[in-house]
C-alpha cells in the first residue's frame, strides 16, 4: 500500500518548508518538497534534500547504549530500554535529594523545533514536574529578540518575506539566504528584474555576496556605527520621513543627536569602509523607497550585538519605509 503523507521540515530554520513523504508498506522512500505551498514551492535545502537517508543510515542510533570503556574510547555497550530509564530516574533521584531539583540543568539547543520531539516539547512538563533549573536559550537570537522588540514593541513584528518583492533596495546584512533561507531569494530576484538593487553588508564574501550587486565588508562588530553613518547621510540631506517620525515614534530629538555623532568620516574610521562607499549606500538609503531590509543572526553575538540590531531596526522609522509595502 502507497500513500502520502504532508508534513513541514522540524529543523532550525525559519523556513519551515512543506514537504511530501511517499510512504509504502509503512516505510518512508520518498521525500520531495511540496509544490502547492505558496512561500516554499517544492523547494528544499541539500541537507533535507538527503533526510530520509540520515533517518535510515546503518549506524544510526536505535537503542540506549552504556559507555563501556574510558570516556572518549568510542566504546559503548547495548542495554535496554528498562535499564537506561531506571539508572537515569535513579542518578536524578540522588542528585535531587543531595544538591535538589535545580541541581538538574537541561541542556537542549534548537537543532529541531518539532512540537513534539523538538524544542517545544523538549521534555518541558518533566522538567516542570521535577522543579529542575530552566534553559534560557540565549545562544542563537536572544540579543537581537529582545533589541527588537524594545525598537518595535514586539519582537515577532518584522517583514514579510514575500514583500521583498516589491523593494527598489534590498539590504541583507549579516544574511546569507542563499545558503541559510534560500526561499526568500526567489522574491529578492523578483525585486532586482524590476530594477532592485541588491547589497550585502558581511565581512566575509558569502555566497549570496557573489550573487547581490554590491558587497560591502565592514570589520566585524561595527555595524551599528555603520548603521548610524548611513542615517547621517539620510538625514544631512532632508531624507527622513519627518510625518512618519512624528505619528509613530518616540525619542526622535535624541536619536537625531546621536546620528549626527556618527558622519561618514568617522565611520570610516570604525568599520574601515572607505567615506565614499558609506556616501554611496547612504544616498541609495534616503531615496530608494521602499527599502527592504533582512537582518542576520550572526552579529548579535558580540558585545554591543543587540544594540546593532537595535540601530538597524530603527533605520525604517527614520526613512518611513513602515508605511510602504516591500
Amino acid at each position: 500500500m502507497t500513500r502520502q503523507v504532508h508534513g513541514v521540515c522540524p529543523l532550525d530554520c525559519p523556513d519551515t518548508c512543506s514537504w511530501v513523504v511517499t510512504v509504502q508498506d509503512g516505510r518512508a522512500v520518498k521525500l520531495q518538497g511540496n509544490r502547492e505551498h505558496p512561500f516554499t514551492r517544492g523547494s528544499l535545502c541539500v541537507k533535507v534534500n538527503h533526510f530520509l537517508e540520515h533517518t535510515q543510515l546503518p549506524d544510526r542510533l536505535l537503542w540506549p547504549l552504556r559507555r563501556a570503556g574510558r570516556k572518549g574510547e568510542g566504546r559503548f555497550a547495548r542495554i535496554s530500554w528498562d535499564e537506561a530509564l531506571g539508572e537515569i530516574a535513579a542518578r536524578w533521584r540522588a542528585i535531587i535529594e543531595r544538591d535538589g531539583p535545580q541541581a538538574v540543568w537541561p541542556y537542549y539547543g534548537t537543532g529541531t523545533l518539532g512540537m513534539i520531539q523538538g524544542l517545544a516539547g523538549a521534555g518541558r512538563r518533566l522538567w516542570n514536574v521535577l522543579g529542575t533549573s530552566q534553559h534560557h536559550l540565549s545562544i542563537c537570537m536572544a540579543a537581537g529578540g529582545f533589541a527588537t522588540g524594545y525598537t518595535l514593541g514586539d519582537n515577532r513584528i518584522g517583514m514579510d518575506p514575500e514583500g521583498f518583492a516589491e523593494a527598489r533596495l534590498v539590504i541583507l546584512w549579516g544574511a546569507n539566504p542563499l545558503v541559510t533561507h534560500h526561499h526568500i531569494w526567489k522574491f529578492i530576484e523578483a525585486a532586482r528584474r524590476r530594477g532592485a538593487h541588491v547589497v550585502v553588508i558581511d565581512p566575509i564574501r558569502t555566497r549570496t555576496a557573489d550573487q547581490a550587486d554590491e558587497h560591502v565588508a565592514p570589520r566585524p562588530g561595527t555595524d551599528a556605527a555603520l548603521a548610524l553613518g548611513l542615517l547621517h547621510v539620510v538625514v544631512a540631506r532632508g531624507a527622513e520621513d519627518r510625518d512618519f517620525i512624528e505619528a509613530h515614534t518616540l525619542g526622535w530629538d535624541a536619536f537625531r543627536e546621536r546620528i549626527l555623532e556618527y558622519p561618514p568620516a568617522r565611520v570610516a574610521e570604525i568599520t574601515g569602509l572607505p567615506v565614499g562607499r558609506i556616501e554611496e549606500l547612504g544616498e541609495r538609503l534616503a531615496t530608494a523607497r521602499p527599502t527592504a531590509i533582512r537582518i542576520g543572526p550572526g552579529m548579535q553575538r558580540h558585545a554591543g550585538g543587540g544594540m546593532a540590531v537595535r540601530t538597524i531596526t530603527c533605520i525604517p522609522g527614520v526613512t518611513g519605509d513602515w508605511r510602504h509595502p516591500g
